[in-house]
């Protein structure tokens, strides 16, 4: 936990002084950007920052910042990879433009250089990893989603048994005032039934 805790403090301000550059040279060379097809890529940018700190991070550090990264990889390439036939059709029906369609070649072309990227950075690393590290990481991902699958099946069944639970809570009290109500009826008619008997033998006294 120590010999990690200084570049993570440097790592905010690294991701920080690289966004302001970017930002800055985009103003100045005039560059206008498409539509980003996903979000900020986190992982690609914690682990350059954990690069570049200052204070040199262990390398165990840095090879699990760069599955984590080649893990956002696998994710976005399959999201590519399931939506492409969709946008294809689309196009040829004519329901979306030609941006869209540019946006999109962006995004996959980008993804193509980010994978590249994390092989050639795993190689730097160990020899052959930059082979491997995206099957681990399609495991890491379908581990994940199988754990997060279990968890929600989890609250499903607790789900499903509070609602059962009050259900029959729910049951038994709607037993227990029908149960009330027999109970009053058959009181009432107690009752009605002794009062006419009181007036049957009212009425037949001399």
């Amino acid at each position: 936990m120590h010999s990690l805790l200084l570049p993570t403090l440097y790592l905010g301000g690294c991701i920080t002084a690289m966004s302001a550059f970017s930002y800055v040279y985009r103003r100045v060379a005039g560059f206008q950007p498409v539509e980003p097809w996903f979000p900020v890529n986190t992982q690609k940018q914690e682990y350059i920052a954990l690069l570049n700190c200052e204070i040199p991070v262990p390398e165990h550090h840095l090879r699990a910042s760069l599955l984590r990264r080649a893990m956002e990889g696998v994710r976005r390439l399959v999201t590519i990879q399931q939506e492409k036939p969709a946008l294809q059709q689309l196009m040829k029906t004519g329901s979306v433009g030609d941006d869209l369609w540019r946006d999109f070649i962006v995004a996959e072309q980008e993804i193509m250089t980010e994978l590249q990227e994390i092989s050639q950075e795993a190689e730097t690393y160990k020899e052959g990893w930059g082979q491997t590290i995206f099957s681990t990481a399609a495991q890491m991902l379908e581990h994940e989603k199988q754990k997060a699958l279990l968890v929600e099946m989890k609250q499903m069944r607790e789900d499903e048994k509070n609602r059962l639970l009050i259900q029959e809570k729910r049951d038994e009290r709607e037993s227990r005032l029908m149960e009330g109500n027999r109970m009053r009826e058959a009181q009432k008619m107690e009752d009605l039934l002794r009062t006419a008997e009181a007036e049957n033998i009212e009425n037949k006294a001399p």
